[in-house]
């Protein structure tokens, strides 16, 4: 493998009985690093470096908030605010310094956890990719993975890694894409069918609507 990825990961989540592998793969990885931002490396001056230079997006702070240290997540939001407040020390002179002060504050918003994801996840693609060509038993599992559309496009981007067995991994992939959209499209005329006059006292899969969303856009809806 290239990047020397543990593998052990991707099998345990192509063994899960539903829903798509690289999202859970993605949820344990995230869930990881918000740990360890609410853990004792908020003191390591390479956490606080990273997350005074960078924050955290509103999904990423809404998890920390939720967590068991407030204390951690209080010492980092002090620094981050003072690493703000040094770059708004003086008022803009014209039009063209305020441009510079946004541009400024922009560079120094985003999302550590973001961008250590950005990090990981493409090694797991190629990775999986990789597993195709190599592992005997792995094309078989993957064959019936439920992908999700974000993570299928990610997976058709990294085909190449399939070596030798491109074509396969291309095949393999397209069809068990269009079976879950296929399955989608079934999914949501039953749900949608379930309103019409002709079929009252039918009771619509409450979790169908959640599955589509987590196919094809999301698998946090809510």
């Amino acid at each position: 493998m290239h990047y020397h990825i543990q593998t052990t990961p991707i099998w345990e989540a192509y063994r899960a009985t539903s829903g798509c592998p690289l999202c859970a793969l993605r949820a344990a990885r995230e869930a990881r690093i918000v740990g360890q931002y609410l853990s004792d490396n908020v003191m390591d001056p390479d956490f606080r470096v990273a997350s005074n230079a960078k924050g955290f997006c509103a999904d990423h702070i809404k998890q920390m908030y939720r967590g068991q240290n407030k204390l951690g997540l209080a010492l980092q939001l002090e620094t981050r605010a003072a690493k703000l407040a040094e770059l708004v020390e003086k008022p803009p002179a014209d039009k063209k310094a305020a441009k510079k002060t946004a541009d400024t504050l922009r560079a120094h918003y985003g999302c550590v956890v973001c961008s250590a994801l950005d990090d990981i996840m493409p090694r797991y693609y190629m990775t999986v990719a990789e597993m195709f060509d190599n592992e005997p038993e792995f094309p078989e599992l993957f064959s019936s993975a439920a992908h999700c559309v974000e993570h299928a496009i990610a997976l058709y981007d990294n085909a190449a890694y399939a070596g030798r067995k491109t074509a396969g991994f291309l095949a393999y992939l397209t069809k068990a894409l269009k079976r879950e959209l296929n399955k989608a499209e079934r999914d949501m005329k039953s749900f949608a069918d379930c309103f019409d006059f002709k079929n009252a006292g039918t009771r619509p899969d409450p979790d169908a609507i959640k599955r589509v969303i987590a196919l094809m856009i999301t698998s946090d809806p809510v």
